[in-house]
């Protein structure tokens, strides 16, 4: 049936519900793995300064991770980088946070689980991550907003129905 099950967590109540949900077919399908995602949309560009003698512009990349980072020269982000004076260090205040609210609750539940941070527009990044990974099933919970709300904010859950490549499980 279904071997890699992830759910997307975003600390709503019914996020909370999809993870109840997650860990519950998780026993069930004892073979299945289980992947915990959530989403840290904040997204800064990085800006860095190299020494005078090597660059002569600033060194700028907006979410540089590791696909990106084998394109880059060596020495780049190494020494001579030295943060903007009004770095914000809220994103990782933010993933912290998450990560030990996941593994607490997966604790009480007594289950094994991979918890990941990603970085990104929440559909999108969510779609490409079930795909890279071959997830089988995305649980995720109902926003719960309503009229006007829902028209201009838009729907992450609708948005995955519409876009995933795997099955999708809603949660109530």
């Amino acid at each position: 049936m279904y071997k890699n099950i992830a759910v997307a967590y975003d600390g709503s109540e019914g996020s909370r519900f999809a993870l109840e949900k997650a860990v519950e077919l998780v026993k069930a399908l004892p073979d299945a793995k289980l992947s915990v995602i959530y989403v840290n949309e904040e997204s800064r560009e990085s800006i860095g300064y190299m020494d005078p003698g090597t660059a002569s512009a600033p060194v700028i990349s907006a979410n540089v991770d590791s696909n990106y980072a084998q394109f880059m020269p060596p020495g780049i982000g190494d020494e001579g980088f030295s943060p903007p004076k009004e770095y914000d260090n809220s994103t990782v205040e933010y993933s912290k946070h998450m990560h030990t609210s996941i593994q607490q609750q997966l604790d009480a539940r007594n289950t094994t689980a991979s918890v990941l941070a990603l970085e990104g527009n929440a559909a999108k990044t969510i779609s490409a991550f079930i795909e890279e990974q071959n997830i089988d099933l995305l649980v995720i919970g109902n926003s719960g907003k309503s009229g006007l709300q829902k028209f201009f904010v838009g729907s992450v859950s609708k948005k995955l129905i519409k876009d995933s490549p795997s099955s999708i499980l809603v949660v109530k």
